[in-house]
């Protein structure tokens, strides 16, 4: 039962920091998005900054409230907690958007949302990334000690 428990707390540490390098990498590239719209044109690099801002904010406000969850708590708990938070993330989501469209003028709409989308979809994308890094190392054999350690544990 330890082991396990052992087990759950580092898959809850390994998930909480998966998911804050997804926010900073969702931080990154909306900054360099917006850094790159600035040579164009500024309405299109402030409304891409505002885009994926609001891409990131709901992401961390969504990995708070799940993580704030302890892996001690009934599996019930845990679930609810994730219902929630996305609840919350989506209702912050439209208000965001809703903020942004009334209290911005002028806003370029397409770099908004267009940038929104390819923030929103950052995780995926350092998904596959870091899939494909573990899969050429497990190759090369440089993953055989990494998985001979997790083996023996």
């Amino acid at each position: 039962m330890q082991h396990d428990q052992l087990d759950l707390t580092q898959q809850h540490l390994q998930s909480k920091q998966q998911a804050i390098r997804f926010v900073k990498s969702q931080l990154v590239i909306t900054i360099v998005i917006s850094a790159i719209l600035l040579i164009f044109d500024s309405v299109m690099a402030y409304s891409a900054l505002t885009g994926g801002l609001i891409a990131t904010i709901a992401t961390a406000w969504f990995a708070y409230k799940v993580f704030r969850v302890s892996p001690d708590n009934a599996a019930v708990t845990m679930l609810a907690s994730a219902y929630m938070g996305e609840i919350y993330k989506i209702i912050l989501t439209g208000a965001l958007f809703i903020c942004a469209f009334v209290l911005i003028k002028p806003i370029s709409a397409a770099a908004l949302l267009i940038t929104y989308f390819v923030i929103y979809m950052t995780p995926v994308l350092v998904s596959v990334r870091e899939d494909r890094a573990e899969k050429s190392s497990a190759g090369n054999g440089a993953g055989d000690s990494k998985i001979k350690r997790e083996r023996d544990g």
